[in-house]
């Protein structure tokens, strides 16, 4: 019976990485049920759910140390998934210290788990700078809206908050 691992790769961008990673899972008779690689300047950092055999798993992990970037691997248990609702929550503000800080924090006290968070400052002339963040977030069914965007609202006055189903 095969096994899901997770694995976690960071480091210098190289041509074709992605291409000679799903190669080498392949040769192994592994599969990509789910990936996420992301790209900041020349520098990648990812994460690949693969299913495996348990006796490929550690030659596969060789593999990949092999091309030259860090790589760490954990077998998933293969446990039900409660049910939950996922949503898009983007919000925007002038930028401070901290902000990123105060947003997740309201978040773990609403038990909101955040799937993907993508976080930008950018330059306005007339106000100086401006931060911009888009979260994918997980609720659970008894979650409420409106209490969310109060404790957001809390932070700062200046928050333009946008909180809606992923379609």
């Amino acid at each position: 019976m095969n096994v899901q691992i997770m694995v976690t790769i960071n480091g210098s961008n190289k041509v074709d990485l992605v291409k000679v990673l799903s190669e080498k899972t392949h040769a192994l008779d592994g599969k990509w049920l789910n990936s996420k690689i992301s790209h900041i300047d020349d520098y990648f950092a990812g994460l690949i759910k693969i299913e495996i055999s348990p006796e490929h798993v550690e030659e596969l992990i060789n593999e990949f140390k092999a091309l030259g970037i860090n790589v760490e691997a954990a077998e998933l248990d293969l446990v039900s998934q409660q049910h939950t609702t996922h949503l898009n929550l983007n919000i925007d503000a002038k930028d401070r210290p901290g902000l990123v800080s105060e947003i997740s924090q309201v978040l773990s006290e609403n038990s909101i788990k955040i799937e993907n968070m993508e976080c930008h400052r950018l330059g306005a002339a007339d106000i100086g700078a401006v931060f911009t963040s888009q979260f994918k977030i997980a609720v659970s069914d008894n979650f409420n809206k409106e209490q969310l965007i109060n404790s957001l609202q809390e932070i700062a006055s200046d928050l333009f908050i946008d909180l809606r189903d992923q379609s």
